[in-house]
């Protein structure tokens, strides 16, 4: 029996974002990850029994690291628009930086592999921001006839097709056009 190389695992995750991206999680199979990390196939699944274990490692670890990344920053002493700013340029910041990344955890989100713990981790990463939306409520700054959760939605999905016009070079982000975008997220949310 050989012995595990670590390193590779993190190959094997690169190229497997690589391949995700390009053709999908249906589309991903252990021998054209394989390949695309130039590893023999028999080598890959000396570190994976199965696709589904794979992707299951992979979501974990992306995920506890995206966590950090989204309150990056944060101070709940600051003004609540300056707060929600920051907040949401972290999560524009993680969506083009780590598109691939950002591609991945969408898709396995809604994938059939995704277990329910993970489904009920991965919720419980929205609570900062749903909390931070409140105290714009609270503080009669944001929309009260809008639930936390849809309020959260307009914010992420402006954020997703703003960062994925950018990457694909469609609509590019400069600094004037960033900030003109927040303005118009915060626009939509604020009384």
């Amino acid at each position: 029996m050989r012995s595990k190389d670590y390193s590779k695992i993190d190959l094997v995750f690169r190229a497997g974002l690589k391949l995700i991206v390009k053709e999908g999680i249906a589309g991903l199979t252990m021998s054209k990850l394989a390949k695309q990390a130039g590893i023999a196939t028999g080598t890959l699944y000396i570190y994976f029994k199965s696709k589904e274990e794979l992707l299951n490692k992979l979501y974990d670890k992306l995920q506890a690291e995206s966590k950090q990344r989204f309150m990056k920053g944060y101070d709940p002493d600051e003004p609540f628009r300056t707060g929600l700013k920051r907040v949401w340029l972290n999560y524009l910041k993680h969506r083009i930086e780590r598109y691939e990344e950002s591609v991945f955890l969408e898709q396995y989100y809604r994938s059939p592999f995704i277990t329910a713990e993970q489904k009920q981790i991965a919720e419980s990463m929205k609570q900062p921001v749903k909390e931070l939306i409140q105290r714009g409520k609270d503080e009669k700054l944001v929309k009260k006839d809008f639930d936390n959760e849809m309020l959260f939605l307009a914010l992420l999905g402006f954020i997703r097709e703003l960062a994925d016009e950018h990457v694909t070079n469609v609509y590019i982000l400069n600094e004037e056009n960033t900030e003109k975008a927040f303005r118009l997220a915060w626009d939509t949310i604020k009384i």
